[in-house]
């Protein structure tokens, strides 16, 4: 039979687009943030700006050949300035940076919305047209090279000869040879020597006339600001290196009048999301063929029942199948968890490639506020679920914008409160069981309560009597109010109100809650904690008058037995004694269907939101199981009810949303402001 050739559909070629165009636009945003600081620093990296330059190459090549016009010509008019600056033509000053930044972002953006360039038309339109208005020139800075020498090189090399001269380095030449069969891995190790070490520059690999049909040589041109004895050591005489002076370093050579440095000015909006819109997971080929030899094992399974099968019709001895049929049963759950597990496995990426892509986030930002920001990133080897690391994008996109532009301070007031000129930000990741827990600290400011009730007063969130009783931690946790903002002038980041309130209800979506720990002067510390995955996770079977219901495990701090003292005192006064503490306690029955069932023996599933603490009574706990979570319908609002599962046996089960409850008690409890009023804090004592 002939194989069946399958045609890509125009969708599927899109999704293989976006996959890849995004992969090559992270790695371009890191290469900008990098080349942005240098543009501070006065030192531009040239392998920085080369893999940038790749990059633009690439994404042309790529958006042409899948007929992406918009986002091609921009790649273009990217890669003609890109290339200006390797070779010297164009000087990178903030304006060009900030066309460059421009331009990513409009690339972005275009990824972002799969590929539909045509939704930022103008954006697109006007940004290759800033690009070309670069001007352009060819100045040698009055470095002079010899002919002989200068017909060898290619125009870039030329360049970096030039600019390694003006900067008063030493300029080698380096004698070397390899054997014709051992070329392929010897060249590249010997060159490595050069390439990676911080004080020198592999400028050009000139072929010798001293090959022969047995060995290969070369003159490496190398530019270093170390002597010829450093070199003559760094390469040992290996393949028989020899090392003779082509320029002697001297002061750094005066380029010529500089241009004028504009200052940092906002190239267009804020990039709208740091979502991916492609959901591609790379998977190692390992990992696939484990899968598929447990697939192999369930198929001779399905053999063996099917012959157990056969033996019961005709058994002489029933009890004997019946134990191999029992025995069977426990291989075949066995290999059903190890290929969940094998699922869930293949869905998990590191952190690190979520981490990476705020890189270009901060450094825009950074040079928007006139502020210094410094990243540091702990632990981006943790995994999380593919479609988690989505849906945190955006909410670590917010608060992290919160801390640039709030918390921390510009450089001359820093310096006056003794701090260092630059704020550092730090984002973390670490695993606590089956939960991840993700970080963003930084060093600034701290969040000022009395300032925060006071802009709560202002903007009518609630009476300044009820703001006053508030303790510290209930004052600072008014900042995920909706509306709520202490910037009293809307600018592209800030005072619009709209960010932190969408943050915790994204991660409460998530089955997540948020924490904010602050000290004023010090800095601020959010904290998301958040299940690994949402496809199969582990839950508690309630039962509550009669009903069956799913408790996610990630959801729950503790579970008590309450005795009938407890569950009277629980229905009669609203609290349970937890401890040392007395917790508020809500009856599932009452909440969803405001009745009370009762019992003589109940029991207390205790769950968190921040600060606050509720007690949520059920009538039985019945038993603990894995479960894959389905959503609600659009259609269905049900408080306190997040999704659906099937459990064997039972069929459809509701899964209970515990943050959702415990907003939802907020709500009901307090007339003023729903996440506001203490339903139970952590700390309270009796």
């Amino acid at each position: 039979m002939n194989p069946v050739h399958r045609r890509y559909s125009s969708q599927e070629r899109t999704k293989e687009f976006l996959a890849e165009a995004e992969d090559i636009l992270a790695v371009m945003g890191r290469g900008l943030a990098r080349l942005g600081r240098g543009v501070k620093a006065g030192v531009i990296d040239p392998a920085v700006l080369n893999a940038i330059f790749r990059c633009a190459h690439t994404l042309k090549g790529m958006a042409g050949i899948y007929e992406h016009k918009e986002m091609a010509g921009l790649s273009h008019c990217l890669e003609d300035v890109l290339d200006g600056l390797r070779l010297g033509k164009i000087t990178l000053d903030d304006e060009v940076f900030n066309a460059l930044m421009g331009a990513y972002e409009f690339l972005a953006k275009a990824a972002s919305v799969k590929g539909r360039s045509g939704a930022w038309h103008e954006g697109i339109k006007a940004s290759a047209a800033r690009l070309a208005a670069i001007p352009q020139s060819q100045r040698d800075g009055g470095v002079l090279i010899a002919r002989e020498l200068k017909a060898l090189l290619t125009e870039y090399e030329e360049h970096r000869l030039r600019e390694n001269i003006k900067s008063g380095r030493n300029i080698f030449i380096v004698n070397c040879s390899f054997p014709g069969g051992a070329f392929d891995t010897d060249y590249p190790a010997f060159a490595r020597l050069f390439s990676h070490n911080p004080n020198s520059e592999l400028i050009a690999a000139l072929p010798s006339s001293l090959s022969t049909g047995e060995s290969v040589c070369f003159d490496l041109l190398v530019g270093t600001s170390d002597d010829k004895a450093a070199v003559e050591a760094l390469i040992k005489g290996a393949h028989g290196g020899a090392v003779r002076t082509l320029a002697e370093g001297a002061s750094p050579v005066a380029s010529g009048p500089e241009r004028h440095h504009a200052s940092a000015s906002r190239h267009g909006a804020p990039i709208a999301t740091l979502r991916r819109s492609s959901n591609t997971v790379r998977v190692n080929i390992a990992k696939l063929d484990k899968m598929m030899n447990i697939i192999g094992e369930l198929g001779m399974l399905k053999s063996v029942l099917a012959l157990i099968g056969e033996s019961i019709k005709g058994a002489q001895d029933p009890a004997a199948c019946v134990a191999e049929l029992d025995g069977t049963a426990e291989r075949l759950e066995a290999k059903l968890n190890e290929l969940r597990s094998c699922v869930v496995d293949i869905r998990m990426v590191p952190i690190g490639q979520l981490f990476s892509r705020f890189e270009t986030f901060f450094e825009k930002l950074g040079r928007d506020a006139g502020k210094e920001v410094k990243m540091v990133v702990n632990g981006e080897e943790t995994e999380l679920d593919k479609l988690i690391v989505e849906e945190l994008a955006d909410p670590l996109m917010h608060i992290i914008r919160n801390a640039i532009d709030h918390a921390l301070e510009p450089p001359v007031v820093r310096v006056a409160a003794g701090k260092p000129p630059h704020g550092v930000i730090t984002l973390s990741a670490y695993q606590k069981g089956a939960l991840v827990v993700v970080e963003v600290k930084d060093d600034g400011c701290g969040i000022d309560d009395a300032l925060v009730r006071e802009k709560a007063a202002l903007r009518n969130i609630a009476p300044r009597e009820y703001l006053n009783a508030m303790s510290r931690q209930e004052a600072i946790e008014l900042i995920f109010t909706p509306g709520f903002s202490t910037r009293d002038i809307v600018d592209e980041t800030s005072g619009r109100g709209i960010g932190m309130d969408v943050v915790r209800e994204n991660i409460m979506r998530l089955s997540g809650r948020i924490d904010v720990e602050t000290v004023k002067g010090k800095g601020t510390r959010i904290i998301l904690t958040i299940p690994m995955t949402l496809a199969i996770t582990k839950a508690v079977i309630v039962e509550s008058a009669g009903d069956l219901y799913a408790v996610p495990l990630s959801a729950v701090i503790e579970v008590m037995e309450l005795q009938r003292p407890q569950s009277e005192r629980a229905g009669r006064e609203g609290v349970v004694r937890a401890g040392e503490k007395d917790i508020p306690a809500v009856s599932l029955c009452a909440f969803l269907r405001g009745v009370e069932s009762g019992g003589a023996v109940r029991y207390g599933i205790i769950a968190g939101l921040a600060e606050h603490r509720l007690c949520v009574i059920v009538d039985r706990l019945v038993e603990e199981t894995d479960v894959i979570i389905k959503p609600l319908a659009n259609a269905v609002d049900s408080p306190g009810v997040s999704g659906t599962t099937e459990i064997s046996g039972k069929g459809a089960v509701p899964v209970l949303d515990l943050t959702g409850i415990i907003e939802e008690t907020l709500m009901r409890a307090s007339p003023h402001q729903s996440g506001t009023h203490p339903v139970g804090k952590a700390g309270d004592k009796s």
